[in-house]
C-alpha cells in the first residue's frame, strides 16, 4: 500500500480497523484477567466473547490485507495481479461478519440469563427468544454468504464465470433490520432489572453509563447502513439489471464504493465486543480505582423518594406493585440486603457481574419485620410500600381508569395521544408510499391496491384478534387462577401499547430490504406487519381514551385524539410530497434512489418506536378490570343485558351493528383515497392493464386548478377539522340540551356522506374543479364516523369492553375487499364514477347503526346516559351512608323516567310536581314506567331536541 498519486481509501480503512481491534483486544484481555484471577470463575459468556474476538481478528486481518490489495481504490488503479487476493479477502469477510455478531450477542444474552436467574421471569423468557432469533438469523445469513454464487467456486475465484450471484451489498442491507432490532432488544432487556434497584448516586451513574454504551453499537450500525446505501446507490444500475456475472470485485468501482462499508462493519463488530466486556470489568476497576465505586467515607447515601403526583411520601401501607407485570410483586433487589450489616459492600455492579448470583443473594431475616425507613441523614435502604418502581424514583399506582379526575385524565390521555400521532403519520405516508413503490417496482394496479388491502384487510383483521385482545385481557385471563406466589402476569393497556409498538417498529425497519430489492412480496409483508402493529395499538388506545375520565365526555376525548391523528396524516402527506418523493418528479432522477429518503424516515420511526416502548414501560398509566367495567354498567338507566330482537342482548346488537358500521365506513373511506386521482379526473380512463398506474405528482393536470396531491391535502384537512368540530359538540352536549347528542351527529354525518357520495357518482361537470366540492365535503363528513362509532359501540359493554374494542378495531378490515369490487366494475367497462356508487351504498349500511340508536328506545337511553366518574363516586358514597345498591338503581331509573336528578326524587310530591312544571314537563312526575329498564334519556322525556 505504497503512497501514490491516485485516491486511496485503504489508508483510512487500515488505520481505523487496526486501532479498534487493538482496543478490543485490550478490553478482552482485561475481562479474562478479571474472570480468571479476580473472580476465579469463567462461564459460557466468556467463552463466546473469546470466540467473537477470534472472528473479529480474522475479519480485521481480511479487510487490512484487502486494503493492501486494492480495497479503497478505483478499478483502474488496482493491478491485475491483485484481483485474485482481493476477491478472496472479500469472500472471507462476507462469511465471518455474521458469525462474529452472533457470537457477541450470544455472549451478552447468556449474561442476561444469569442476570435474570433470581429476578424477573419475563427478562429470562425474552432473553431466550432474542437468543434464538440471533442464532437462527446468524446461521441463515452465514449460509447465504457461503453459497452466494453458483457454482460455489465463483464466489472466490475471479476466473470462474458464475450463473448467478447474490450481491453482497444487497445481502448486507437486507440483514440490517435483524441487526437493528436485536441491538435495540439487547439494549432494552436489562432495563427492568437495572431500574428496579435502589442505589447510591455514584453507582447509579456508573451503572447507567455502562449499559448506555450499548447505544453506540446501534449508532455504528446506522452509520454502516449509510455507507452501504451509498455503495448501493453508486452501483444502482448494476443491481437493477440483475447481472449474470459475479458481484464481488466485478461491479464497477466496487473496491472504492464498498471500502467504507467494510470498514464500518469491522468497527461494529469490535465495538460490540467492547460493550459486551465493559460490565464485567468492575472487579478490576475496583482494584485500580476503588474510589469510583465505593464512597471513601464509607457512607451510603441514596436519593430521596420522589413521586410523580407531587406527594413527598407514599407510605400508606399497601404492598408494592409491578406496573407492567400485572398484580406485580416486584421487590427491589436492594431489599434482599436488609438483613446485612451496613458495612457490607454489595452493590448493583456486584449483582450484575458475580458469576453465581444466587450465592450472593441472601433472603431477608424473617424476624426483621420493619426495615429502617430512609432519611436524609442515613444511608440504609428503605422499603417504600404502595409504590411502583419506575426507574430510580417511586411512583404511586394510578387510580382506576374509570375513576380518574379531569386533571389526571388530561395528563394520561395527552401521553396516549402520542400513539395517535404516530399512526396518523404512518397512515399519511401509506397512499403516497404505495404509489411511489408501484412506480419504482413497476407494479400493476391490482398489486398497488393489494398493498393497501393487506394493510387493512390483513393487519387490522388479525392484529386485534390474535394479539391485541389477548394482551389487553391477559391479566384478566390469569386473575382468577394466579397463585399467590406465581409469576407476574403481563397484560393491560400499557402492555398492549408496548407490544403494538414492537410489531410496528419491526414492520417499518422491514421496509429497508424491501426498498433495496424493490420486491412486491417484501412490500406486501412490510405493509402487513405495520398494519398488524398499528391495529394492536388501536385496540388499546381507542378504549383507553374513551374510558380514561368522566364517561360523559368519552366521545369528546376520542374525537379530539383522532383529530390529532388526522393532523399527523396531513403533515406526513405534505412531507411526502415536498420532501420524501420530491426527487421522483425529477426526470433525471434514478428510480432506484427514489425511496432512500423514506428509508431513513422509516428507520427514524423504528428508533422512535423503541423509545416510546421504553417510555410506556416506565410511565404509570391507569388500568381497569373487567369487573370494574361490569360494575359501572349497573348505574346506567337501562340494563345493557336486556333482551332485544331475536332474544339477543341490547349490548350485543349495539356491538354487532358498530362492527358492521366500522367495516363499511372504513371501506368507503379507503376506496375514496385509493381512487382519488381517478375520481378527480373522470375523463381519464382508469388503467386496467398490467402497466403500473400513474403516480400523483405535484404537476397540475389539464383542467385542474391545483395538483391532485394538493387536493388530497385539502380533503384531509377538512377530515381533521370535522373531528375537532365534533369533539367540541360532544363537549357541549352533556350540559347543553339543545346541542345534538353524539348519536345524532353520527346520523347527520352519515346521511350527508351518502349524499356527497351520490353527487360524486352522478355529477358530470364540464369544469372538473367543481367535482372537488362534493369530494372535499365527503371527507369532511367522513371524519367523525370512526371515533363516534367506536365510542358509542363500547357503551354498556361491561366486562366484555376490552373484547368489544378488539372487534370494533377489526372492523377496519373493510378495505381488503371493496376496492377490488370498484376496480372490477371499471375493468368490466364502467367508468370510475359509476363504480364509485359502491361507496354510498356502503355508507347506507353504516347508517343502520345510527338508525338503530335513534329508533330503539333502550339503545337511545344506553348511549345517551350521563353517568360520569364523579357521579358514580357520589352515588357510591351516598349508598354507603343512606341506602343499599338496589335502592340506588331504582332511584336512578325513576329519575331517568321523570327527568329529574336522584336528589330531587326524595322530595315530596308537591315539590316534585312544581319542579316538573318549572322544567316544562307536562307528564306527571309521579308516574312510573311499567318497564323501567327501557326508560328514555331525560332529554327525550322533556321533549327537547337531540
Amino acid at each position: 500500500m505504497a503512497s501514490s498519486s491516485f485516491p486511496n481509501r485503504g489508508y483510512a480503512v487500515f488505520a481505523v480497523t487496526v486501532s479498534t481491534l487493538a482496543l478490543t483486544t485490550l478490553v478482552v484481555v482485561a475481562r479474562l484477567f478479571c474472570r480468571y484471577r479476580i473472580v476465579r470463575s469463567v462461564t459460557w459468556d466468556d467463552y463466546f466473547i473469546v470466540c467473537a474476538w477470534l472472528l473479529a481478528f480474522a475479519i480485521t486481518f481480511a479487510i487490512d490485507f484487502a486494503a493492501f490489495r486494492g480495497l479503497g481504490r478505483h478499478d483502474e488503479d488496482v493491478p491485475d495481479n491483485y484481483w485474485y487476493s482481493l476477491r478472496r479477502c472479500e469472500y472471507v469477510f462476507s462469511i465471518l461478519y455474521n458469525p462474529a455478531l452472533m457470537a457477541t450477542k450470544t455472549s451478552v444474552l447468556i449474561f442476561y440469563l444469569r442476570l435474570s436467574k433470581n429476578t424477573q421471569k419475563v427478562l429470562r423468557l425474552a432473553s431466550w427468544a432474542v437468543l434464538g432469533l440471533v442464532n437462527v438469523a446468524g446461521v441463515v445469513l452465514t449460509l447465504i454468504s457461503i453459497f452466494q454464487c453458483r457454482p460455489l467456486s465463483a464466489s472466490y475465484d475471479p476466473l470462474v464465470v458464475p450463473t448467478y450471484c447474490i450481491p453482497i451489498l444487497t445481502q448486507f442491507i437486507c440483514s440490517a433490520p435483524i441487526n437493528v432490532v436485536t441491538d435495540l432488544a439487547i439494549l432494552a432487556l436489562p432495563l427492568p432489572v437495572l431500574t428496579s434497584m435502589r442505589l447510591p448516586r455514584r453507582q447509579k451513574v456508573i451503572l447507567i453509563f455502562t449499559f448506555a454504551l450499548g447505544t453506540f453499537v446501534t449508532v455504528v450500525d446506522v452509520v454502516r447502513i449509510y455507507y452501504l446505501e451509498q455503495a448501493i446507490a453508486q452501483n444502482s444500475s448494476l443491481l437493477l439489471s440483475k447481472p449474470s456475472g459475479p458481484i464481488l470485485g466485478h461491479s464497477p468501482q466496487f473496491a472504492w464504493n464498498a471500502s467504507f462499508a467494510f470498514m464500518w462493519s469491522a468497527v461494529e463488530v469490535n465495538v460490540g465486543i467492547i460493550c459486551a466486556c465493559i460490565p464485567t470489568l468492575k472487579p478490576l476497576v475496583r482494584r485500580i480505582l476503588p474510589a469510583m465505586l465505593v464512597d471513601p467515607n464509607a457512607t451510603r447515601t441514596y436519593e430521596k423518594d420522589t413521586s410523580t403526583d407531587g406527594n413527598a411520601s407514599s407510605n400508606n401501607g399497601r404492598p408494592p406493585t409491578g406496573g407492567l407485570f400485572g398484580e406485580g410483586r416486584i421487590t427491589p433487589p436492594a431489599q434482599a440486603h436488609i438483613g446485612h450489616s451496613q458495612g457490607s459492600e454489595v452493590s448493583a455492579v456486584d449483582f450484575l457481574t458475580t458469576p453465581d448470583m444466587s450465592s450472593n443473594m441472601h433472603p431477608p431475616d424473617p424476624l426483621d419485620r420493619s426495615p429502617t425507613v430512609l432519611t436524609s441523614a442515613t444511608g440504609t435502604y428503605s422499603t417504600v410500600e404502595n409504590s411502583v418502581y419506575f426507574g430510580f424514583v417511586n411512583m404511586r399506582r394510578p387510580k382506576s381508569m374509570i375513576r380518574t379526575s379531569v386533571r389526571d385524565s388530561f395528563k394520561y390521555c395527552t401521553v396516549v395521544v402520542i400513539l395517535f400521532l404516530l399512526w396518523g403519520f404512518s397512515y399519511g405516508l401509506l397512499n403516497q408510499l404505495n404509489d411511489a413503490v408501484s412506480e419504482v417496482s413497476h407494479m400493476s394496479i391490482t398489486e398497488t391496491i393489494g398493498l393497501s388491502s393487506i394493510y387493512f384487510g390483513g393487519g387490522y383483521l388479525l392484529g386485534p384478534l390474535l394479539v391485541g385482545e389477548w394482551i389487553l385481557r391477559h391479566d384478566e385471563h390469569s386473575r382468577s387462577r394466579k397463585r399467590s406466589n406465581g409469576p407476574d402476569q403481563i397484560g393491560g393497556y400499557r402492555a398492549t401499547f408496548i407490544v403494538g409498538l414492537c410489531f410496528y417498529g419491526i414492520g417499518t425497519i422491514m421496509f429497508w430490504p424491501s426498498a433495496v430489492l424493490t420486491s412486491f412480496p417484501g412490500f406486501l409483508i412490510c405493509n402487513f406487519v405495520v398494519g398488524f402493529g398499528l391495529a394492536i395499538i388501536e385496540t388499546g388506545a381507542n378504549p383507553f381514551i374513551a374510558f380514561c375520565g368522566p364517561m360523559d365526555y368519552a366521545e369528546m376525548r376520542l374525537c379530539l385524539a383522532q383529530g390529532f391523528q388526522a393532523i399527523a396524516t396531513v403533515l406526513s402527506g405534505f412531507l411526502a410530497q415536498r420532501v420524501f418523493f420530491a426527487k421522483m418528479d425529477n426526470p433525471d432522477n434514478t428510480e432506484s434512489l427514489a425511496l432512500l429518503d423514506v428509508q431513513w424516515t422509516y428507520l427514524a420511526i423504528t428508533l422512535l418506536c423503541a423509545a416510546l416502548a421504553l417510555f410506556f414501560y416506565y410511565m404509570p398509566l391507569p388500568e381497569v378490570t373487567d369487573a370494574e367495567m361490569e360494575n359501572s354498567t349497573r348505574y346506567l338507566p337501562v340494563d345493557p343485558k336486556k333482551r332485544s330482537f331475536g332474544g339477543l342482548e341490547l349490548r350485543t346488537w349495539t356491538l354487532a351493528l358498530a362492527i358492521l358500521a366500522q367495516w363499511t365506513a372504513v371501506a368507503s373511506q379507503e376506496s375514496m383515497s385509493i381512487f382519488f386521482q381517478g375520481i378527480m379526473t373522470p375523463k381519464t380512463s382508469l388503467n386496467v392493464s398490467n402497466e403500473p398506474p400513474p403516480r400523483e405528482t405535484l404537476q397540475r393536470l389539464p383542467g385542474l386548478a391545483v395538483s391532485i396531491p394538493n387536493y388530497l391535502l385539502i380533503a384531509h384537512t377538512a377530515f381533521a377539522a370535522s373531528r375537532f368540530l365534533t369533539a367540541y359538540l360532544a363537549y357541549l352536549s352533556p350540559t347543553h340540551p339543545k346541542i345534538p347528542q353524539p348519536r345524532t351527529v353520527l346520523s347527520i354525518t352519515t346521511c350527508l356522506s351518502v349524499v356527497c357520495g351520490i353527487l360524486i357518482a352522478v355529477l358530470r361537470p364540464t369544469n372538473t374543479n367543481l367535482l372537488a366540492i362534493p369530494v372535499i365535503l365527503f371527507f369532511f363528513f367522513e371524519g367523525p364516523l370512526w371515533p363516534l362509532i367506536f365510542a358509542l359501540g363500547l357503551r354498556g359493554q361491561g366486562k366484555r369492553t376490552k373484547r368489544a374494542a378488539a372487534y370494533i378495531t377489526m372492523g377496519a378490515s373493510g378495505p381488503a375487499f371493496w376496492p377490488y369490487v370498484i376496480y372490477a366494475i371499471v375493468e368490466r367497462g364502467g367508468n370510475i364514477q359509476t363504480a364509485f356508487s359502491v361507496v354510498p351504498a356502503l355508507l347506507v349500511i353504516t347508517g343502520f347503526f345510527s338508525l338503530f340508536l335513534d329508533l330503539k328506545r333502550d339503545a337511545r337511553a344506553l348511549v345517551d346516559a350521563r353517568v360520569g366518574a364523579e357521579d358514580q363516586s357520589r352515588i357510591q358514597d351516598r349508598a354507603n351512608r343512606d341506602m343499599d345498591l338496589d335502592a340506588i338503581l331504582a332511584a336512578r331509573r325513576r329519575a331517568s323516567v321523570s327527568g329529574m336528578p336522584a336528589d330531587e326524587e326524595k322530595a315530596g310530591f308537591l315539590k316534585r310536581f312544581s319542579l316538573a312544571l318549572g322544567k316544562g314537563n307536562g307528564a306527571c312526575p309521579g308516574r312510573r314506567s311499567s318497564d323501567q329498564t327501557a326508560s328514555d334519556h331525560r332529554e327525550a322525556n322533556n321533549g327537547k331536541p337531540g
